[in-house]
């Protein structure tokens, strides 16, 4: 069997609202394709989420760190809109010891996650205009490990609802969010969900890879965000390649909130 990856740091469970497949059956596949490292990053979004749920994932992802001796399975978060709640943010960071912090942005103040969201051009320029203001907030609040999905909105705007978007009008911002990560230490997520559908794209595309590691950015991890077993690892290759395009030649898993990298 060719490894598709070494690692995958962004996976689902039951214990994430949107997956339904028990942590044991996304251990098992990973195990099968022998992957060396894996992070269940369970969804904690700051303003709808279960303290038992992330306490649990926690404690699965150590019962099958032990079941799997020649895999290492780590414990981490998906921390959504944590700037939105900064009490429950702190709360939530202090329930267990993660080795992962992902940090993310699903919806901005006041709307609903960009999934429910059917925007007219107009209306998606507004909306990105926000998102990335956002998102430079939260990169400066800098209380993380790695930015997941830089480019989420697009997932739907352009994947889903093919809307034509000029990205001209957000690249200062977009710079200052990389630049503040790099300046920071932080990873960049590269995002393989996209690659799920035969025109979807990573998130996000190498030429903002290419651009973290212009501005200094030292880490990228790479995320299936796998909710089914059939999910795990798929698009590494791609992603793997945009990352060797963009001059890094290692992913990184944290480890007790510490980056490893290792070697593609």
């Amino acid at each position: 069997m060719i490894k598709p990856t070494r690692c995958d740091s962004h996976i689902h469970t039951e214990n994430s609202f949107d997956s339904e497949t028990p942590a044991e059956l996304q251990a098992q596949r990973a195990h099968e394709l022998e992957i060396e490292y894996i992070t269940i990053t369970d969804h904690c979004d700051i303003l709808d989420w279960s303290d038992a749920d992330i306490a649990r994932s926690n404690a699965q992802a150590a019962e099958l760190n032990e079941k799997y001796p020649d895999m290492t399975v780590l414990s981490g978060i998906e921390l959504g809109e944590p700037l939105q709640d900064l009490e429950g943010t702190a709360q939530a960071l202090s329930l267990c010891e993660y080795d992962f912090v992902l940090c993310s942005l699903h919806n901005i103040r006041n709307e609903e996650d960009f999934y429910y969201l059917h925007p007219t051009p107009d209306e998606a320029h507004d909306l990105l205009t926000r998102y990335f203001n956002e998102l430079l907030e939260m990169v400066r609040w800098n209380e993380f490990d790695s930015l997941a999905h830089l480019t989420y909105p697009l997932r739907y705007m352009i994947g889903r609802d093919r809307l034509d978007i000029d990205m001209t009008a957000y690249q200062p911002v977009i710079r200052e969010i990389l630049g503040t990560l790099a300046a920071n230490g932080k990873a960049l997520e590269i995002n393989t969900s996209g690659r799920r559908n035969p025109d979807g794209f990573l998130m996000p595309t190498v030429e903002y890879v290419k651009l973290f590691r212009e501005l200094g950015g030292r880490y990228i991890t790479l995320g299936s965000d796998a909710h089914v077993p059939e999910h795990i690892a798929l698009g590494m290759y791609d992603g793997i390649a945009a990352a060797k395009e963009a001059g890094f030649d290692s992913a990184t898993v944290f480890v007790k909130r510490k980056p490893i990298e290792i070697a593609f």
